[in-house]
C-alpha cells in the first residue's frame, strides 16, 4: 500500500547539524555587520558632535599635483574657526597662479570627505611670490561671487 521511505536517523541528524551551523554563521555575520555599522555611526557622530573650531584638516586632504611640494604649515584661529595654511612650492616651470588654476582653488575649492572622515575640506589659494599659500579648513562656506 504505502511505499513510504524509511526514516534515516543519521541523515536527519546531519541535516540538523548543517542547519545549525548555517544559522550560527548568519547570526555571526549579522552581529558583525551591526557592530561595524554602530562603530562607523559612532565615529561620524563623534566627528560631528565633538568638532571644535580648533579642528584643522591634515595635509593629506589637499590634492596636490605631481611635483608640488609642501614646504611648511601654520595654524591660525579666528572667530570663524581655525585653519591651516600650507606653503606650497609649485612644480618646476609652473607659477603659483597656474598651480592654483590647475588645482581649481581660485578662489576656493571643496574637497569631499572620505569614508573615514566625511567632513568637507575647503581650500582657497593665495599666491605669494614664488610660492602658493593654501588656506585649508572645515568651517568655510561656499564662496559666492
Amino acid at each position: 500500500m504505502d511505499s513510504a521511505l524509511p526514516f534515516d536517523q543519521a541523515t536527519w541528524a546531519a541535516n540538523q547539524r548543517v542547519a545549525r551551523r548555517r544559522r550560527a554563521m548568519w547570526i555571526v555575520l549579522i552581529i558583525t555587520a551591526v557592530l561595524l555599522a554602530l562603530f562607523y555611526g559612532g565615529r561620524v557622530a563623534w566627528l560631528t558632535m565633538m568638532a571644535t573650531e580648533g579642528d584643522v584638516p591634515p595635509a593629506s586632504s589637499v590634492p596636490l599635483p605631481e611635483g608640488a611640494e609642501i614646504l611648511g604649515d601654520s595654524t591660525g584661529c579666528g572667530s570663524g574657526g581655525c585653519s591651516v595654511t600650507f606653503t606650497v612650492r609649485p612644480p618646476a616651470g609652473q607659477s603659483p597662479e597656474a598651480l592654483a588654476e590647475e588645482m581649481g582653488a581660485t578662489p576656493q575649492m571643496s574637497v569631499p570627505g572620505t569614508f573615514w572622515d566625511p567632513r568637507t575640506v575647503w581650500v582657497s589659494a593665495r599666491p605669494a611670490g614664488s610660492v602658493l599659500n593654501l588656506v585649508v579648513d572645515y568651517w568655510s562656506t561656499e564662496w559666492v561671487p
